[in-house]
Parts: structure tokens; sequence; C-alpha cells
């Protein structure tokens, strides 16, 4: 029941109807690369809060299905290599297979196994996961407030 709710919070999320917000899907949406890449002082793009949400998806995937990653290979917040339309659609496409994956791996685990502690940590698989949902909604609240943020300064700048 517990994993169930997890793969449909985190299905919510990417593409469905979460209560607290819009998709992360529908929040990508009519964001261009230019916009993606524009960095606001003192805050990450909307680029690196995307690749970031990608790559930790991925390394919780991999430890889930038991091997011992501990950081996305682009890094925390990978920057853009080039900001260009392809290779923003590109990352969009990453973040979709990043949560298929992740889901994939939990769907792999017993009900049984969501009280037990989770590798060599002093918390369960259900602490785990529930901040992987938490994780990913905070970094898709943080895009959908750059979105509006650097469309107004954008407009500001013209």
């Amino acid at each position: 029941m517990e994993k169930q709710q997890i793969v449909d919070e985190l299905t919510m999320i990417l593409d469905g109807e979460p209560w607290h917000a819009a998709s992360l899907k529908e929040t990508l949406k009519g964001i261009d690369a230019r916009h993606a890449a524009l960095k606001l002082p003192g805050t990450h793009s909307i680029w690196e809060l995307a690749g970031h949400i990608s790559g930790w998806n991925n390394v919780w995937a991999e430890r889930l299905n038991g091997n011992p990653v501990s950081e996305p290979p682009n890094g925390n917040f990978p920057e853009e290599k080039q900001v260009a339309e392809a290779a923003w659609q590109d990352l969009q496409v990453q973040i979709s297979n990043s949560f298929a994956n992740l889901i994939r791996a939990i769907e792999k685990r017993s009900e049984d196994e969501f009280c037990e502690k989770f590798e060599d940590n002093d918390y369960s698989l259900s602490f785990f996961l529930h901040g992987a949902v938490r994780h990913n909604v905070h970094h898709a609240a943080q895009i959908a407030l750059l979105k509006s943020a650097t469309a107004k300064y954008e407009t500001a700048a013209s």
C-alpha cells in the first residue's frame, strides 16, 4: 500500500495533478532553452535544477537496485553545456526517464522492505523514499518560482 502511494505521488509530481501545484511537465511547458539557462543572482538556473532532479532520481534508482552510487555522474547541479533547444528538450526527456527509472526500482521492492533500514543508514526505506518525493516537490516548486521570476526579469531587462 505504501509502495503504491509513493509511486502515485511521483507520477503525479511529474505528469499528473498533484494537490500542491502544477505538475513538473506542466511547469516546464513554455520554457525555452534560453529561459531555462538564465541565472538570477544567487540562484540555480531552471536548467541546473532540471539536471539536479534527473540526476538524483537516477542515483536513487541505482541505490534501490543495489548499486552504491553516491552522486550523479554529471554533478549535483550540472550546468548546461550548450544552450540549444535540442539539448533542453533532451534534458526534459531525461527528467521523465529518471522518474520512470525510480518508479521501476521502487516497484521491485516488497512492501515489507519499507519498514526495514535502507542500506547502512539509521532510517528506513520508507523514510528514504518519502525524502525523494519531498526532494522532487521542492525543486519543482523552485522551477515554478524561477519560471515566473525569470520571465519578469527578461521583461524588465527589455
